[in-house]
């Protein structure tokens, strides 16, 4: 399938978005979609194996190798997990690679335990994305997450948090059903 965006992706392959400009919004557009790609891998919802073919680095790092052992071969759950993306910031670019970080907020319909009724949460997190220009395209070499912050943990973030760098526009997210 062919897509025309500005800066990416161009096409899907397998479930998963491919082809970025090589700038930083292409490099912004690339990380948030790796990580929805991993979430949505983490489900079932796509194979790993697609991921790894369209996304990510043929040698890819410690934190990204974790995620592709948890995501390989899941079958579907009915459990629901979106992430969405609610700022992206480009900590560092050159024409072969680039660093990430993109601020999410993930929105799951589950029962936290067997038997119990079905709960609506939400989470907040920060995914650092480290990428690498290969084979004329945007690549993740490595990927890592950690809970938080939350909103009101941001209202004045200082120049050390990827939240107080200038934020990016240059990503778009697709509905896809």
């Amino acid at each position: 399938m062919k897509v025309r965006v500005a800066h990416g992706p161009t096409g899907v392959r397998d479930g998963v978005p491919i082809g970025y400009t090589r700038d930083v919004e292409g490099a912004a557009t690339a990380a948030v979609n790796t990580v929805q790609a991993l979430t949505q891998a983490g489900q079932g919802r796509i194979t790993m194996d697609a991921v790894q073919a369209a996304l990510l680095a043929r040698d890819p790092g410690p934190h990204l190798r974790s995620s592709m052992r948890i995501g390989r071969d899941r079958i579907a759950s009915a459990d629901v997990v979106n992430l969405v993306p609610a700022a992206v910031s480009v900590t560092a670019f050159t024409q072969s690679a680039a660093r990430v970080v993109v601020w999410t907020v993930a929105v799951s319909r589950t029962a936290i335990a067997e038997g119990a009724p079905i709960s609506v949460v939400t989470a907040w997190a920060t995914h650092t994305v480290e990428l690498v220009w290969e084979h004329g395209d945007w690549k993740a070499k490595d990927a890592a997450g950690q809970v938080g912050p939350t909103p009101e943990e941001v209202v004045a973030p200082g120049i050390d948090s990827p939240l107080g760098r200038p934020l990016q526009s240059g990503y778009y997210t697709v509905y896809v059903n």
